[in-house]
């Protein structure tokens, strides 16, 4: 029967192959947990964003509907207020 041996130069390579999966793999631990963060935050952001649209464009509605009850349509009262402005 064969006795098996391991050299000193191969198990300084095994060592340092190991090491080096073992910091990829924070590495690539540390880029996801940044990432997910990140990805999360902008969720929210899209979320409020879109909370705020839906918000304005009732306000809109509103103003529009109440420009009506009082006999202007709305386009000529847009039309209007863009002439004031400049």
């Amino acid at each position: 029967m064969k006795k098996f041996t391991l050299n000193l130069d191969a198990a300084i390579v095994i060592a340092l192959l190991v090491l080096a999966s073992i910091g990829g793999n924070a590495y690539q631990y540390m880029e996801y947990k940044e990432l997910k963060d990140e990805n999360f935050r902008l969720q929210l952001q899209g979320l409020e964003d879109k909370m705020n649209l839906d918000s304005q464009e009732n306000y809109i509605k509103r103003l529009n509907a109440k420009l009506e009850e009082q006999g202007e349509p709305a386009e000529a009262a847009v039309a209007e207020s863009a002439a004031q402005d400049s």
